[in-house]
């Protein structure tokens, strides 16, 4: 009971802070010893310590809206995953286009590794959104609304992506902070319209699932479906970023406006309508 007492005395922001400090240790040490630099790993810890909090507060994890609980969730699911995979689609075009590449079909399909990388990616965003729009997102929205929620959780996104055992100059952490805050951002805007993390792991999947079959610059040549064929000194970084940020945009628009993408119900319990204040 003094633990309980103890952490709900706390501030929300304290409370994230700690969250996702922890968080960021646990990926520094994880680069450190690569035997645990693992979506597991990471997932473990995010998931013992939202179950800590939320225990603090009397609430059950299933609060967090992860938990798919009737046919508007699974329609959701799909709807974002077609939204990220079109996106990238649309994205990759331009950008081949801007660089004069083009794509040559392999030829060959691995029905196996297929799978193996639909689960991969379906399982890397269930946790990724679980760690960020779940428990420290939520906490921040319910008390200090969504601009606070959306902008704070861009950072930790940010950070999760760079190789934090290794030097980065500040040109190139301004650079992923931009275009994950982006995603982040997006990623967010999914929880605003649903009240669940349903859509946002589609959509997060789709991307991710697209963007492992379809190359869009040197460094992603060759996948399992296609090679990508273009001459090097035509490439230029731009014509990756600008169709990535103009698709991005465009996806808010749409997602904010649409009238299919409504509020599913929540069980009780659900962060987002508490009231009370600290």
């Amino acid at each position: 009971m003094e633990k309980k007492k103890l952490i709900n005395q706390l501030p929300v922001w304290l409370r994230v802070n700690v969250y996702f400090t922890i968080i960021i240790i646990a990926a520094y040490v994880a680069g450190v010893v690569p035997a645990l630099d693992s979506i597991f790993f990471y997932f473990g810890i995010a998931l013992l310590l939202s179950f800590l909090f939320l225990k603090a507060e009397g609430k059950p994890l299933t609060s967090l809206g992860f938990v798919p609980a009737c046919a508007t969730d699974w329609k959701n699911f799909l709807r974002g995953l077609f939204i990220g995979l079109s996106a990238l689609l649309i994205s990759a075009g331009f950008t081949i286009w801007l660089n004069d590449g083009r794509l040559v079909y392999t030829g060959h399909v691995d029905p196996i590794f297929l799978l193996i990388l639909i689960f991969i990616h379906l399982w890397s965003s269930f946790a990724q959104e679980f760690t960020y729009r779940g428990y420290p997102f939520q906490r921040l929205l319910t008390w200090y609304g969504p601009w606070v929620a959306q902008l704070a959780v861009t950072l930790p996104f940010a950070v999760m992506h760079l190789k934090l055992n290794t030097s980065i100059t500040w040109q190139q952490f301004l650079m992923t902070w931009l275009t994950t805050g982006l995603g982040s951002l997006l990623y967010g805007l999914c929880y605003l319209k649903t009240g669940k993390l349903i859509l946002s792991i589609g959509l997060h999947m789709g991307w991710n699932l697209a963007q492992a079959l379809i190359p869009r610059s040197p460094a992603e040549n060759k996948t399992m479906l296609f090679i990508l064929v273009q001459d090097g000194r035509r490439y230029h970084p731009l014509h990756v970023l600008l169709p990535y940020f103009g698709v991005s945009i465009i996806m808010m628009f749409f997602i904010w406006r649409s009238n299919t993408l409504k509020p599913t119900k929540r069980e009780p319990g659900t962060l987002i309508h508490e009231t009370n204040s600290l």
